[in-house]
């Protein structure tokens, strides 16, 4: 009896530390877009961190449909003190979070773990969420716009992979040549709506424009890049591309149904999951038909939003570790992103066989030179012009207006949203 008594009372003792040992765990609230291609990645990550930093539990919060909607919950949540602790947000929406007083600076933790040349940060992509002078946002998952290009439905059409075409015209010719509506499949498309207008962005600054003047005062859409820009989504449409979103598109590329597809550098790793053996694809660059081109950066990055300097601490500790050797290994063999860490990409155990291993995943990594930042609309109208611009581009991509239509029309709607 005496036994049973002392058993019971062991047992309630060491019931009693486990809940003390769980009531210390510090839990971690963690909000990302629903973004396919990096959702098997921040698990994986969890996990790996979690297992780690015993006592430090990661919550993720239920996705975003998008980084607009991402910011929109972010905006209501702020107005009554509830926010997540970490964010991987849109490079181009962390302008909202800064201007807004919400994100916390990263400064003093770089440097308090001796900077960030040892902590693996390559300055060039460190400068994508500096924002006055400030570290706000350490870049998670960098994409660059591609070409993706079904090689076997190439060789039907006795086209040599080496003579493919580096300019627009060039592409949609061949891709009417590949169109097969027969065998359902679309000979060319432009994966025109993914979020934030980072396609349409990619096609202006490749020919050398901008969206704003270089005070943000004024609109330039209807300068000679945007025309030329909008005239090149106007010959999508002429050649008769059709309007899929990223849903069917990426599916439809993967089974083999799409010859030619500009896409984000993202899908990568699915789409080669997602293909397989059952065909042969490369990717090539996007074209960059203006000597001074840039290249918009797509993808997200890691904010700090807790005001809790207790907590700062602890998801500091989870934002160093996903973009760190370890998380950035993970998040890049998981998806097409690149990672922002140089041990991750130096490392030959990491990511440095790898990417010596996977030649379409090169052609991301030579465009980093001519990368530049995803613009943010300033002023509290930033999503509504994301919201105007994506209006007038699908109707020309549906052949409802035309480019010369569109130009002058869409300018005057964003110069009207500018405060």
């Amino acid at each position: 009896m005496q036994s049973l008594v002392k058993s019971l009372a062991l047992a309630g003792l060491l019931g009693l530390t486990a809940g003390a040992a769980r009531a210390a765990d510090t839990t971690i609230n963690v909000l990302y877009a629903n973004d396919r291609t990096t959702a098997e990645a921040h698990e994986e990550i969890k996990t790996r961190f979690e297992a780690e930093n015993p006592g430090i539990k990661i919550s993720f919060l239920a996705p975003a449909d998008s980084y607009e909607t991402a910011t929109q919950s972010l905006l209501r949540g702020a107005l009554i003190g509830d926010l997540p602790d970490v964010v991987f947000q849109g490079q181009n929406l962390i302008r909202s979070l800064v201007d807004r007083d919400l994100a916390v600076p990263l400064n003093s933790f770089i440097e308090a773990d001796g900077g960030a040349d040892k902590l693996g940060y390559d300055a060039g992509m460190l400068r994508i969420g500096t924002l006055k002078d400030r570290y706000y946002a350490i870049p998670f998952a960098v994409s660059t716009p591609l070409v993706y290009v079904n090689l076997d439905l190439l060789k039907a059409a006795n086209v040599d992979p080496e003579q493919f075409p580096t300019n627009w015209a060039d592409m949609v010719a061949l891709g009417k040549r590949l169109d097969n509506p027969a065998n359902g499949v679309t000979g060319f498309y432009f994966q025109w709506d993914i979020t934030g207008n980072w396609m349409f962005q990619s096609l202006d600054f490749s020919y050398g424009g901008q969206m704003l003047s270089a005070d943000e005062k004024t609109a330039a859409l209807d300068g000679p890049a945007g025309i030329k820009a909008l005239e090149t989504v106007e010959s999508f449409a002429k050649a008769s591309m059709p309007n899929l979103p990223s849903a069917q598109a990426r599916p439809a590329f993967a089974a083999g149904k799409i010859a030619i597809f500009a896409d984000s550098s993202s899908n990568l790793g699915k789409a080669t999951a997602a293909v397989g053996q059952n065909f042969k694809f490369r990717t090539y660059p996007f074209p960059l038909p203006s000597a001074d081109g840039r290249l918009p950066a797509g993808g997200n990055a890691a904010l700090m939003l807790t005001k809790d300097a207790e907590k700062q601490k602890t998801a500091w500790k989870y934002i160093k570790f996903a973009t760190g050797p370890i998380g950035q290994t993970i998040m890049a063999r998981h998806t097409g992103y690149l990672p922002s860490n140089n041990i991750a990409i130096n490392t030959p155990d990491l990511l440095g066989d790898f990417y010596k291993s996977q030649p379409n995943y090169q052609t991301s990594i030579k465009q980093i030179p001519v990368l530049t930042g995803w613009y943010a609309f300033p002023g509290p109208n930033g999503l509504k012009i994301i919201d105007v611009i994506k209006g007038h581009l699908e109707a020309i991509v549906t052949g409802k207006k035309t480019a010369s239509e569109t130009a002058p029309a869409i300018t005057h709607d964003v110069q009207a949203l500018l405060q």
